[in-house]
């Protein structure tokens, strides 16, 4: 497998922008620090109006992902947009990506001309973690396809919370997501750096995620959910499209997309060259997980320098559990309440939060 910072990790975000919104809370005036990652969290932070969206990533191939999107978004009708991307039905991608090469900025041209394979395919699900998943899937759904039909076949949250309580639920689904997700092999799958730093070698994490998935199934829609939809079966359903893919969403998102600045660099060393009182809206997604303790508090310590008055942040912590020094707790004010609610209501179940406004 490609080392981390040199493969296409990430082809579709898997994050609830509901959650950006509430805890950001973005105004028109306002400039934003957002991870590139698939793409999709800069660009439905732009459902919103903003000054200013600074965009970045230390791989310069996410990056070129979010640039084919926005040309893909720009250029192509709704219908062909999404076909374009592999969410509908399409013979002619490749045709359609010799169209959009000229738009395309140079990093992005070259590598997609290189692997055009990943284009005809549909790149929405062409990320390696995208990937991982849906081979996952294809086994799931080989032993519980009927189950997994009947899943994603509800309309009404309580029929579907009963079905997962009586018939979903099984100790031996338990049991798989026990032992597959036991830390000694996902360690070659999961490439994140920093991943396990903090989660302990015993740590039962199949446990912890199965819990997870059980909460979101009785909870939210299941074709709400764009994780458990891609994981159990294969595909993300229209009722869990994120903004950047419903029409109404792509409409508003392109007439912002070009107030977005994009960046290949790493947080850090962007946080250290950033000018003091510059950012009003960190938009972090789960940087803790390719970060050790002493990095992850020297970005707590270039926000707090870098951000506005008051500006606004959402941290994800994934496996890992980072602690803000007690030296720099009187500078970010964390809003624990909205943390607590943000881990119960995000429709991607599996994360922890900090959250709140810096001093």
């Amino acid at each position: 497998m490609k080392p981390f910072f040199k493969r296409l990790s990430y082809s579709f975000g898997n994050e609830d922008h509901l959650t950006e919104e509430r805890a950001l809370d973005i105004q028109p005036d306002d400039t934003v620090l957002a991870i590139t990652a698939s793409g999709d969290r800069p660009l439905n932070l732009l459902t919103r109006p903003c000054k200013k969206l600074i965009s970045i990533d230390a791989n310069i191939l996410q990056n070129s992902l979010l640039n084919l999107k926005i040309q893909a978004m720009k250029q192509l009708d709704y219908p062909s947009y999404l076909a374009f991307l592999g969410l509908k039905g399409c013979d002619k991608r490749l045709q359609t990506f010799d169209s959009l090469k000229k738009k395309l900025e140079k990093s992005s041209r070259e590598y997609f001309s290189k692997n055009q394979d990943k284009i005809e395919k549909g790149i929405i699900y062409q990320g390696a973690v995208e990937k991982l998943i849906f081979s996952a899937s294809k086994g799931i759904r080989l032993i519980r396809g009927k189950k997994v039909r009947q899943l994603f076949s509800f309309n009404n949250l309580h029929e579907q919370k009963e079905f997962v309580e009586k018939k979903w639920h099984t100790w031996g689904l338990e049991n798989l997501f026990k032992y597959a997700l036991h830390p000694s092999l996902t360690r070659f799958f999961f490439k994140d750096p920093g991943l396990y730093d903090n989660t302990g070698a015993a740590a039962h994490i199949g446990q912890h995620i199965y819990q997870k998935c059980h909460h979101s199934l009785t909870t939210f829609p299941a074709k709400e959910n764009l994780l458990l939809s891609l994981l159990f079966a294969g595909k993300v359903f229209e009722e869990g499209y994120p903004p950047y893919l419903q029409e109404e969403g792509t409409e508003t998102i392109k007439q912002r997309a070009d107030c977005i600045d994009v960046k290949t660099i790493d947080l850090i060393t962007f946080l250290k060259e950033a000018k003091s009182n510059s950012i009003d809206c960190f938009s972090l997604s789960d940087v803790a997980s390719y970060l050790k303790q002493k990095e992850f508090e020297t970005v707590l310590t270039e926000m707090i320098r870098v951000g506005k008055p008051n500006a606004r942040f959402c941290i994800r912590q994934f496996l890992s559990n980072h602690k803000v020094p007690k030296e720099l707790e009187s500078k970010i004010n964390r809003d624990h309440t909205l943390e607590k609610e943000l881990a119960e209501q995000d429709r991607c179940f599996f994360y922890r939060f900090l959250t709140g406004t810096l001093s």
